[in-house]
């Protein structure tokens, strides 16, 4: 696997944008993961990346995480604006500053189990896509392929990055960061990756037998339909045997 530095991209991907070139495995990706510099997380880009980015706009825009009114009265420099709105020639650590500040607003009116609100459950296609993506994540990377590398502290503030979750039956882009902090907190998952419609951790720590099994009821909660129960529960099961876990903030 080799990654190339990418000077001139996507104005959508607010970090250092290294391009993965293959071959590459699972194992390199990871390692890859590992070597983010200290005060830097990184996030990998997953499936369908022209979708993503399409759907990361909007979001962004709707949410008005990086516009608004909100801006001057958070203390925003007025020599960033331009007509109420951040200059197109901020450099990306401007940007994610105001898009940090974006978030923080939101968050404050955003709970973890406001994820439970939306419909996510999984159809026959959405768990064989979800099955196929906790076998191999590798499968589910897009020909065009990022690892970003984000000057944040924390794994599930990689989202400032690239925020994403914008039609109204999907998790927000506040309630995958609720989601990914929960995660991290409570069972030791770090937010590896985010395509269109899916969201992958790696696992931190061995679960004990109560965590495996609250985390596996609240996965199950979440995601299982009227009559599949007991194959969600099946998938998940086995995905919590593995050191990645993967899935869908997307209805």
């Amino acid at each position: 696997m080799r990654l190339e530095l990418d000077p001139q991209s996507d104005d959508r991907l607010l970090g250092q944008c290294y391009r993965v070139h293959g071959p590459f495995s699972t194992a390199d990706l990871l390692k890859a993961y590992d070597e983010a510099p200290t005060g830097h997380q990184h996030l990998l880009t997953l499936e369908d990346l022209g979708q993503a980015l399409y759907t990361s706009m909007h979001a962004s825009h709707y949410h008005d995480l990086d516009s608004g009114d909100w801006l001057l009265a958070a203390g925003i420099d007025p020599g960033w604006l331009e007509d109420g709105y951040p200059r197109e020639d901020l450099s990306v650590a401007q940007r994610l500053h105001i898009r940090r500040l974006g978030f923080g607003r939101l968050l404050a009116q955003t709970s973890f189990d406001s994820i439970f609100a939306k419909d996510l459950r999984l159809d026959e296609d959405s768990l064989a896509e979800l099955t196929a993506a906790n076998a191999d994540l590798v499968s589910q990377l897009d020909g065009e392929c990022y690892l970003l590398r984000i000057p944040v502290q924390r794994p599930c503030e990689s989202l400032y990055g690239f925020a994403n979750g914008y039609f109204s039956c999907d998790l927000s882009p506040m309630e995958n960061f609720r989601l990914a902090e929960h995660l991290e907190d409570h069972y030791g998952y770090r937010l590896l990756g985010l395509g269109a419609s899916l969201i992958a951790f790696r696992r931190t720590r061995a679960l004990d037998a109560q965590q495996a099994a609250a985390l596996l009821d609240l996965l199950v909660r979440l995601y299982a339909r009227d009559g599949n129960q007991s194959q969600v529960r099946e998938l998940f099961n086995a995905s919590l045997e593995r050191e990645l876990l993967v899935l869908r903030y997307t209805e």
